[in-house]
């Protein structure tokens, strides 16, 4: 596990599991009123069947992540073709934002996913020629969506649904199917919730967690309002620069379009004024981006993009074990300048002249099939190089195994919350602070971030 907040969602769906109490979150034993549910009943499902820790708060995310890859693909091939499906969701499931918010459990990738959906259903009643048979099913598939997002993160999918509304209001006749369905979904926990815990309930979800992320500095995740800007191009990464067919291979535009750049735009913005700021924060903005990229290629084949377009990618695409050697130093010192690339050894080599071979050899109708499969592998290598290194250095599991080794009990001398969030999600209890009653073998200190160490 690792951040502060993937241990403590896991704790959480593996606290419901035991009790089978899901409507109130439990973190070690105490009520936990910072995040919805839909996460920890995504986790605890999958703890219920005995699966170990790191694979039942993981592999639930993971699935839904193909899950809507797949249904995002039907709906896409439905609005804009086959070729802007192919093109979208090829280029969305292998971009780096959205393969790393898939592999962790964060309530990221839950929100963006049913909002997405929200806004691919949204997308046929904005043609020149509307649907106008199937409109309520459609509303009310908007709802549910919208419900399941605010289920994930509160009130943030609401505020990047405004955009929506906005393009959908010559229906806004039919809006009252979509707060039916929304409020069925959502309601009855947010209901159960308050009826519980009545006050200090909304206190904590939506005033400190949801609106004081935009003025205060208590949650500790202040940055300036730039940050965004170098998130963003990160996780479009390696398919960054193809963002540039706008400046000259413009598809005709429309109101589909329209909605899904000011969706884009409105987020990114939103997200930018707040003080709080977070790289998932931007995860529900990608498949908007890349659908209205892949919708480029509506009524044209991807044969008819040349190679120049996709240089860019392919050197980005070639970076890619670079950053598998740098990436453990830079993860466990907690700074890019922590970075450091190290000796490339025949495999590396091979991976870094793969795509670029490509891009030399390969013919334009398959090009596209070759990058992304380059990306594939450059992702399994990287992983592979990278998870050992990182489950040593960076994860509290490897710690942690070290103390079960030694067979001692330890306490919390002076670490990152990072790391006592860790050792308590695989301790099974909070890790207690030393000084606060009884005695222990060993007393954990760090400075900063880095890894603990044992002190009698």
């Amino acid at each position: 596990m690792m951040s502060t907040d993937e241990p403590r969602y896991a704790a959480i769906g593996q606290a419901m599991a035991r009790s089978g109490n899901l409507v109130t979150p439990y973190l070690w034993g105490s009520p936990w009123f910072e995040k919805p549910p839909l996460l920890y009943w995504m986790s605890a499902a999958f703890f219920a069947t005995g699966q170990k820790p790191e694979v039942a708060a993981r592999l639930p995310v993971a699935l839904l992540s193909l899950a809507f890859l797949a249904v995002a693909a039907w709906l896409v091939a439905r609005e804009f073709g086959g070729e802007a499906s192919a093109v979208s969701i090829s280029l969305l499931g292998t971009s780096a934002g959205w393969v790393a918010y898939s592999n962790f459990c964060l309530t990221d990738l839950p929100m963006a996913v049913f909002f997405s959906l929200a806004l691919l259903l949204a997308l046929p009643l904005l043609r020149e020629e509307p649907e106008t048979q199937g409109v309520t099913l459609r509303f009310v598939g908007v709802g549910v969506c919208l419900g399941m997002a605010v289920l994930a993160k509160a009130l943030v999918p609401l505020a990047l649904a405004l955009p929506m509304a906005w393009f959908l209001r010559r229906w806004w006749r039919a809006w009252w199917w979509a707060a039916g369905a929304f409020l069925a979904v959502a309601g009855p926990w947010y209901c159960a919730m308050y009826l519980r815990h009545g006050m200090a309930f909304v206190n904590v979800l939506f005033i400190n967690q949801q609106f004081s992320r935009v003025y205060s500095n208590s949650l500790q995740h202040v940055q300036p309002w730039y940050y965004y800007a170098p998130v963003l191009l990160a996780a479009l990464f390696p398919w960054t620069p193809m963002f540039a067919i706008f400046l000259s291979w413009r598809a005709r535009w429309d109101e589909r379009r329209g909605l899904l750049l000011a969706t884009a735009l409105f987020g990114f913005v939103f997200f930018s004024v707040s003080m709080n700021k977070l790289p998932g924060y931007l995860l529900p903005l990608l498949p908007a981006l890349f659908v209205l990229l892949g919708a480029e290629f509506e009524g044209r084949t991807f044969a008819e993009l040349g190679k120049k377009w996709l240089v860019g990618p392919a050197v980005l695409i070639a970076l890619i074990p670079l950053i598998a050697k740098g990436l453990p130093n830079a993860l466990a010192a907690g700074k890019v300048s922590a970075f450091q690339l190290g000796h490339l050894g025949p495999t590396e080599l091979f991976y870094v002249a793969a795509p670029l071979a490509a891009l030399l050899l390969g013919r334009r109708s398959w090009l596209s099939v070759l990058l992304v499969l380059c990306v594939v592998a450059g992702g399994i290598l990287l992983k592979v190089t990278a998870y050992r290194v990182l489950d040593e250095r960076v994860s509290a599991r490897g710690l942690w195994r070290e103390v079960q080794r030694r067979n001692v009990t330890i306490c919390d001398g002076g670490i990152n919350r990072e790391w006592a969030y860790g050792l308590s999600f695989y301790r099974g209890s909070e890790l207690p602070v030393c000084g606060t009653g009884g005695g222990y073998d060993w007393e954990l200190r760090a400075k900063g971030r880095e890894r603990p160490r044992f002190d009698e």
